[in-house]
């Protein structure tokens, strides 16, 4: 089955999700290492940014992908069902799952977007990419000095984004692992399986 039905999440639902999942995974990993390297050149005083502009390029990348896909998952959940919540669920733990959501899908986007206010806003050369491309175009003015938004706003608001969403993610994993162990129920098998 290709499209949610009131009982189950279809086949695009889930790999969507999955796919944005495997691809947050890869996006944390990519982020802590760019910023590793960054470091270390800065530290060392280094002028070889070979592997830094080779990382930052995955990473780009990899954000803009999300941000694509996270519009499909929208679009795609906007124009399909909802698996309702099990019965019996208390109404807090129907509004602690629902505000999960919101969260969730605001991040998905507030998250790139960032990212990509952040490279737009650095004062110096450094490329924006999206694959080969490398002249993705500025969403915010680059700025100079004494600007009202410089490049270390959008940075700290990306920061938030990762710490916020480590909580909301750590929520959302503790909720399908409380319904698939405790509750018994099907929330995880009908995201992994559908059924």
């Amino acid at each position: 089955m290709i499209r949610n039905t009131p009982a189950s999440w279809g086949l695009v639902s889930r790999n969507l999700h999955w796919l944005i999942a495997a691809m947050i995974s890869v996006q944390v990993l990519l982020g802590f290492w760019m910023t590793a390297v960054y470091d270390e050149l800065i530290a060392t005083k280094s002028y070889d940014f070979s592997q830094l502009l080779l990382i930052s390029r995955v990473h780009h990348t990899n954000g803009f992908l999300i941000l694509i896909l996270a519009t499909l998952r929208l679009t795609w959940r906007a124009s399909n069902p909802t698996p309702a919540l099990p019965p019996g669920l208390a109404a807090y733990q129907r509004v602690l799952a629902r505000l999960t959501h919101v969260f969730l899908y605001a991040l998905l986007f507030a998250f790139p977007l960032s990212g990509w206010a952040t490279l737009s806003a650095y004062e110096g050369e450094f490329p924006i990419f999206f694959f080969g491309w490398e002249n993705v175009p500025r969403i915010v003015p680059q700025a100079v000095d004494g600007s009202h938004a410089p490049y270390e706003f959008y940075a700290e608001i990306h920061e938030t984004c990762w710490r916020i969403g480590a909580v909301v993610l750590g929520l959302h994993v503790m909720g399908a692992l409380w319904h698939h162990v405790v509750a018994k129920d099907n929330v995880l098998r009908r995201m992994w399986r559908g059924s």
